[in-house]
């Protein structure tokens, strides 16, 4: 059977079918809305089961459509699980009914007219570029390119060819959040970042109890960081309450202070990221019903305080060892006062563990109480 028939059945059918691109191997979780031979639009889910905006797809860009897998049961769980918890989404964007001849071109005027920013796959070689379109042609458009984490090039604006794109992603949270954030013209600002000194300790422990937010990076690339701030410091270890890329909270973060390269305090995606968290909190949609961010961290026996209270509320933690380069999954057995026994998940499908035993001095990062773990551990931890 054709791709364009199997989602010309789903639409009839009104499934729930997971569209897996070729190029990327993006997977997007939804449900048809319109569709022709050459694209696809879909209303999707995020990976919390919340309704997240929109997608167009060029049909010649997937590699494959599913129905039927044991992601989409997961997903489906999850969808279940989110409106039964009532957990806080993006209000839905409705959108008119388009031009089943010529869908994309009619999506792609619909965006240049509300102004939205969208993502655009597949017109440049890291695929993915953030922009607003300015003006739509038969077979151009001109797309006004956005850099969440530098505001310093205006009105860069870029002509593709429409059989460029591989798809077209708009309407969910962050999309919107950014629409309203770049309307506002935000300005420029000049990066400050600190690279990790023995000084670390002395420079973060002012910012306790403050609401400012750091960046704190953990690898030399700048490609892998948190966003947070400071609710405790110790001689070696900082606690971050995190914040995530809507603005939300995402958790907390103990990092190793010999593990940071490099804090900053003042970046463009800083700024953003500050202005979503101010709308959540004006909103009171910062903190998902199910997440706890007002977990306190003892100074004294930090580590095993700390992991007394995972294991007592049974919390799913995403474990960094210094040795390793790799990460992994576990839950805490029983906390002592220089180790940890922990649950370590071998088997994700199974569900099984395996018991080990850690120094707390060999854990460099430790990761938990966010969204994704509440779910992770509804489907690990019977």
């Amino acid at each position: 059977m054709s791709k364009y028939r199997q989602l010309q059945q789903a639409y009839q059918q009104q499934q729930l079918i997971d569209v897996i691109m070729r190029a990327t191997n993006d997977i997007y979780t939804g449900k048809v809305c319109q569709l022709n031979p050459h694209h696809v639009l879909m209303q999707v889910y995020n990976d919390y089961g919340l309704l997240n905006g929109y997608v167009i797809v060029t049909i010649r860009a997937i590699a494959l459509v599913n129905t039927s897998s044991g992601d989409l049961q997961r997903i489906k769980q999850r969808i279940f699980l989110a409106q039964e918890q009532k957990l806080l989404g993006a209000p839905p964007l409705i959108l008119p009914h388009f031009s089943d001849q010529d869908l994309l071109t009619a999506v792609l005027q619909y965006l240049c007219k509300q102004r939205q920013v969208a993502l655009f796959v597949g017109i440049t070689q890291y695929h993915y570029q953030q922009a607003q379109i300015i003006n739509v042609k038969a077979k151009q458009l001109q797309l006004s390119l956005l850099d969440f984490f530098d505001f310093s090039d205006k009105e860069v604006v870029r002509t593709f060819l429409q059989s460029q794109l591989e798809a077209v992603e708009f309407g969910g949270q962050e999309l919107e959040q950014a629409t309203s954030f770049f309307a506002l013209q935000p300005q420029h600002t000049l990066p400050v970042i600190v690279k990790a000194n023995q000084y670390l300790e002395t420079l973060l422990k002012p910012l306790l109890g403050s609401s400012t937010l750091l960046m704190v990076y953990v690898n030399i690339s700048h490609n892998n960081f948190y966003v947070g701030q400071v609710i405790n410091v110790t001689a070696d270890t900082v606690v971050l309450s995190l914040v995530d890329q809507d603005g939300r909270f995402g958790g907390y973060a103990l990092i190793r202070l010999d593990a940071i390269k490099f804090v900053s305090a003042q970046t463009d995606y800083l700024k953003m990221i500050n202005v979503y968290r101010t709308w959540h909190q004006k909103a009171h949609t910062f903190v998902q019903p199910v997440l706890n961010d007002q977990m306190k961290f003892s100074v004294t026996d930090f580590w095993q305080n700390t992991f007394e209270q995972l294991t007592q509320l049974q919390l799913i933690i995403r474990i960094q060892l210094r040795q390793l380069d790799t990460d992994f999954l576990a839950y805490s057995v029983a906390a002592k006062a220089t180790s940890v026994q922990l649950a370590i998940f071998d088997d994700l499908q199974a569900g099984t563990t395996q018991i080990h035993e850690f120094k707390y001095q060999d854990l460099e990062r430790v990761a938990f109480g966010y969204l994704n773990s509440y779910f992770t551990k509804t489907e690990l931890i019977k």
